[in-house]
């Protein structure tokens, strides 16, 4: 890799409270019945970059999509509290019938959401490192043809009691009260609705996941890994005279050359015309010589521009990344990891959270997410998945290397090549000395020799 490039960026302070969470805390949404703990911290410090493991279809999306259904649905809570046409209850009940949707919060109400046969209610409770914020839960509870939402707070000092954020007299005339009826003083609802609806401040938001194909949200007809609206972020950001964005552009076109073979590009945002509106792409040049789209960009070069370009347009307080590693040789991998641990540290995210099927981005523990057999998900806390002592025994006994590759290559060393006379390459086949046996590896002369097989090409497989 080239040489590390510092980038030094200045952050505003912040007046909101971080969204840093330590803690998760699932019952009774998809695949997670529960409650079902989710640790996020270790030896008192919040994790900066969760990392969740497990099969596909374990569980690990479900508690992404928890989170975000959290944030949605609490902004919602808040924000009709203190609207004069809320229909929150005194008891701090918000009723919503199982058809709503509401587009601007992005929340809608489905029975699918809940695992199969349960209509207990579901519950997604926050802990977050930041006591100004503590702990909050919301409360799905179906009733009828309606489902009860409540968003809740942690009693200090209590095990597991909540209550109904305080609220004073709004435009509407409504107050809210505590479980006893008493009319309650102080007022608890702004600061918690400025704090999740906009934890960096004007436009910015608590939560955005970004998928495996590199979409912020799912809209019919996008094509290429840039969804238009991260297209459109890069082209404000490139095209403003405001200092924090224009250095804003500057970091993303430094993080972008970190990688080798963009190095050398000039990056620039353009909009062209097209039958029936605009679009908005990228172009990468070598001056006098090349101009490339991103279309013309490797896979690979593709998604380490769409995923740093959203993750730093994303203006979120919490980033959730599907798959870090597609499409990424192990070398660009790690120059990723490094690039989102940077952005934590500076503080352009409180947090991000990785779901992954490779070790390269793991901390020294991970989130390792499986299926029971009624299908429920389950959640345990445990140390990296490490292959040293492994390694240290083989050593110990001279095997020293070991050749295949993260992408599942096998690379054979060159006195090993000759010993098997495949200098110029050739087949290995694998196969078993006996019924659960060692694996042997057999040259296509050798099992020619043996089975009469080597000179079947449907056996290179």
């Amino acid at each position: 890799m080239g040489p590390h490039i510092a980038l030094l960026w200045r952050v505003n302070a912040r007046a909101t409270p971080s969204l840093l969470i330590s803690r998760l805390v699932i019952e009774n949404f998809r695949t997670f019945r529960g409650p079902t703990e989710i640790e996020l911290s270790s030896g008192g410090a919040a994790d900066a970059m969760p990392v969740l493991h497990g099969t596909n279809g374990a569980g690990k999306s479900n508690a992404l999509a928890a989170i975000d259904l959290f944030f949605r649905a609490a902004s919602f809570w808040l924000s009709s509290v203190v609207s004069p046409d809320g229909m929150v209850s005194q008891d701090g009940a918000l009723k919503l019938q199982w058809d709503f949707s509401n587009s601007y919060f992005g929340l809608s109400m489905s029975h699918r959401s809940w695992p199969p046969g349960v209509r207990d209610p579901q519950r997604i409770a926050v802990h977050f490192d930041d006591a100004r914020l503590g702990a909050l839960r919301i409360t799905l509870t179906p009733s009828g043809n309606d489902v009860l939402l409540r968003l809740e707070r942690a009693i200090s000092g209590s095990a597991n009691s909540w209550r109904v954020p305080r609220a004073l007299k709004n435009a509407g005339g409504f107050v809210m009260q505590d479980g006893e009826g008493s009319r309650l003083q102080d007022d608890e609802i702004s600061p918690l609705k400025n704090a999740i609806e906009a934890p960096l401040g004007p436009g910015s938001k608590p939560f955005f996941l970004l998928d495996a194909l590199r979409r912020d949200f799912r809209a019919i007809g996008e094509r290429g890994p840039l969804s238009a609206t991260t297209a459109e972020r890069l082209l404000a950001l490139a095209t403003s005279l405001e200092p924090e964005e224009t250095e804003r552009w500057r970091v993303f076109v430094d993080l972008i050359h970190r990688f080798k073979t963009l190095s050398d590009r000039e990056i620039s945002v353009l909009r062209a015309p097209v039958p029936g509106g605009h679009v908005t792409d990228l172009r990468f040049e070598v001056r006098g010589k090349q101009i490339l789209r991103l279309s013309e960009l490797s896979s690979g070069e593709q998604q380490v521009v769409a995923l740093v370009g959203a993750v730093l347009t994303s203006r979120a307080g919490l980033v959730a990344i599907e798959e870090p590693e597609l499409s990424l040789h192990p070398e660009n991998q790690e120059l990723v990891r490094d690039i989102l641990r940077e952005q934590v540290q500076r503080g352009i995210v409180d947090q991000i959270f990785l779901e992954s099927h490779v070790q390269v981005f793991d901390g020294p523990e991970v989130l390792r997410f499986r299926r029971s057999p009624e299908g429920e998900t389950l959640v345990t806390r445990q140390p990296s998945r490490t292959d040293c002592e492994l390694q240290d025994r083989a050593s110990k006994k001279g095997a020293k290397l070991h050749w295949v590759t993260p992408e599942g290559y096998t690379q054979i060393p060159a006195e090993m090549r000759g010993d098997l006379g495949l200098q110029s390459g050739g087949y290995l086949w694998f196969l078993r000395s006996r019924p659960e046996g060692r694996w042997e590896a057999w040259t296509a002369p050798e099992l020619d020799e043996q089975f009469g097989l080597g000179d079947e090409s449907s056996k290179d497989a």
